[in-house]
């Protein structure tokens, strides 16, 4: 199969740019879009669709050939950007997958990056409002004058989290370092092991030396991303923090993060503390803190 190219880029543009008109784009729409002739337009949707970016059918309610935006043109939109403004050159492998979000590493002039793919069609989106995202995400919507239903959910929520590590990374928070947004995908700093494109592992995936030590780092940063940040990661645990081969410690997952105006603030910092201190009670028998005590005298200081 050819590789994508620059116009091969331009249709899929259009179809992403009229996907709010149409749930279907209409082949006619698209001719009218781009200065190509329409058999060259249609032999391009035909490898679009080969190449599994788009959707190509026939649809009798247009009475013609119709285009949908798949989940990887998106992310060839968003990664042919990417490329374009010399954030990234060469992507590798996927590097961590769940129902939320792809994470992906790459290269870059700086060294080893990763990007993050908010995904377009998981179950956690058919339910969002049920999810721990839904908080930032209808704030996001807010501070864009967006009702509800207008609000393009994957890319709210990597704006959510740039937004978030930007705060963070400046106050002082160990997180990894933002670099990059487009549509629904963040660039940010590989976290390595120490061992060459091998990410670190979270806490929960390995025996830490001083865990004493780290559980009191753990809380200054909390206290820092509260005080200094104005924010509340809102899903913090020992899987969404990592430890370097350098033994730093990053937090990292913020799309749910939400400002400590937010009115249940307090209850998803004591939660994010009550997650920490089980953790480190049950896996290293420390004694913790009351979390909710922490988390009132914590907001005290804002």
């Amino acid at each position: 199969m050819r590789p994508l190219d620059e116009r091969d880029v331009a249709i899929l543009r259009v179809i992403e740019g009229l996907r709010t008109v149409y749930e279907w784009v209409p082949l006619s729409s698209i001719i009218d879009k781009v200065p190509f002739p329409e058999g060259e337009v249609q032999s391009r949707l035909r490898f679009l669709k080969s190449a599994r970016l788009i959707r190509y059918s026939f649809i009798g309610f247009y009475n013609e050939f119709a285009a949908m935006l798949l989940e990887r043109g998106f992310d060839m939109l968003a990664l042919w950007d990417f490329k374009r403004h010399g954030v990234i050159e060469e992507v590798a492998d996927t590097i961590g997958e769940g129902k939320e979000a792809e994470i992906v590493l790459a290269s870059s002039k700086q060294g080893d990056v990763v990007i993050k793919f908010h995904r377009y069609w998981s179950v956690e989106f058919k339910h969002i409002r049920r999810s721990l995202s839904y908080a930032a995400v209808k704030l996001r919507g807010e501070e864009l004058n967006l009702e509800d239903s207008k609000i393009d959910i994957p890319r709210a929520k990597a704006q959510v989290e740039m937004k978030a590590m930007e705060a963070a990374y400046k106050a002082g928070v160990t997180v990894p370092k933002p670099l990059s947004i487009n549509r629904h995908a963040v660039v940010m700093e590989f976290v390595s092991s120490g061992y060459s494109g091998m990410p670190a592992p979270r806490i929960v995936d390995t025996r830490l030396q001083n865990p004493r030590d780290a559980l009191d780092r753990i809380l200054q940063d909390i206290e820092t991303l509260v005080v200094k940040a104005g924010l509340i990661h809102g899903d913090l645990n020992e899987y969404n923090i990592l430890i370097s081969g350098e033994g730093d410690l990053y937090f990292i997952d913020f799309p749910q993060a939400v400002p400590v105006s937010y009115d249940r603030a307090l209850m998803l910092l004591e939660r994010d503390l009550s997650n920490i201190f089980n953790f480190f009670s049950k896996e290293y028998g420390i004694h913790t803190p009351n979390a909710a005590e922490t988390a009132r005298s914590l907001m005290s200081g804002i």
